[in-house]
């Protein structure tokens, strides 16, 4: 695998492209790991521009496939090369990806497993958050997903549009704006359509079988019921047998756990616990009166043990450990674990 060192740097508009080239050349390569996604989020992260040629060099894919197929290959990159010239690039980003197809050399996609890549006509990866982690991950247009702990999703993008299948868990879904290509996430017997917005899809929320918290843009989400759009800090939840209602909340503070704190506004320990619990890590079991205590204030959610203690000392509580493993909350009275 190409090493991150290797990764040409951004000398200009055709470098630019070229890295986002190599940069899919590479995601798409045996030995893609966690390292790598970090890398390439800070790449990222560091200019719009790195995001725009990310995805459109995720266009070019389909683009050249159908120009391969059709042999207009030379004819579809001259076209491209006379809107560019024209200065009509900025009102076409397929001739765009195409130019930059052009510039970087389309040897760069026709390596080793580009070929692959170029006659998919598609791009389709499955992602999986480890239990008790998070996982943040980058789509082939350039959206950003945070998987929470046992959170699973399959996408497939392509140029007509752009799929995901949530299976399990919840998920956090900053989508780059693309208005030709919608987005939506299916799961729950739900679909959530979207354009260049942010918000989650809780497929194990404690109280609902299905959840969606709006933090930015507009979103429509339809299901049984009649669909239902959704507008900035509005929560929908449906039930197991489908009725759903809509709410206003602080889906900032809901969405906490996406950079991996827990927000509690006097919750009682036992929701608070249930959270936690929720991300597959070690449990924590509250015992008796204890769960109905009430909790405030900001904690870091992938550490059980230290949110443990600091409601033990909070509310004078017994702590130790069961035979599982599990983490025991008990009023001081309760002996019933032994003591951690």
């Amino acid at each position: 695998m190409t090493s991150a060192s290797h990764i040409p740097a951004n000398d200009g508009l055709a470098d630019v492209y070229d890295v986002a080239a190599a940069w899919h050349e590479r995601r798409r390569a045996p030995g893609w790991n966690a390292g790598d996604e970090a890398t390439l989020t800070a790449w990222l992260e560091a200019d719009a521009e790195h995001v725009d040629a990310y995805a459109a060099m995720a266009e070019v894919e389909a683009v050249l496939d159908d120009a391969v197929a059709a042999g207009g290959l030379e004819r579809e990159l001259a076209e491209a090369r006379a809107a560019f010239a024209q200065g009509k690039v900025r009102r076409s980003r397929r001739s765009l990806a195409l130019m930059a197809a052009g510039l970087a050399g389309v040897a760069v996609l026709a390596g080793l497993g580009g070929l692959t890549w170029m006659q998919a006509g598609a791009s389709e990866q499955s992602f999986a958050a480890a239990p008790g982690q998070r996982s943040l991950v980058t789509l082939a247009d350039g959206s950003r997903v945070v998987l929470d702990g046992g959170a699973r999703i399959t996408a497939r993008i392509d140029r007509r549009g752009r799929d995901i299948a949530l299976t399990g868990g919840r998920a956090f879904f900053d989508v780059a704006h693309d208005p030709s290509r919608p987005f939506e996430v299916s799961g729950g017997g739900h679909v959530v359509r979207a354009l260049g917005t942010a918000f989650e899809v809780d497929l194990a929320a404690t109280a609902q079988a299905y959840r969606v918290a709006l933090l930015r843009g507009r979103v429509r989400v339809s299901g049984e019921a009649e669909p239902v759009e959704l507008s900035p800090g509005q929560v929908l939840a449906a039930d197991a047998r489908g009725r759903q209602t809509v709410s206003t909340a602080d889906v900032a503070a809901a969405t906490a756990w996406r950079d991996g704190r827990l927000l509690l506004k006097g919750d009682a320990l036992a929701e608070a616990a249930a959270q936690i619990n929720r991300r597959g890590g070690r449990r924590i079991v509250v015992r008796g009166a204890a769960g109905d205590l009430k909790v405030s204030g900001a904690f870091g959610a992938d550490d059980p043990l230290a949110f443990a203690r600091a409601v033990a000392v909070i509310h004078g509580l017994t702590i130790g450990e069961a035979a599982d493993g599990s983490i025991v909350l008990s009023p001081a009275k309760d002996t019933g674990a032994t003591a951690d």
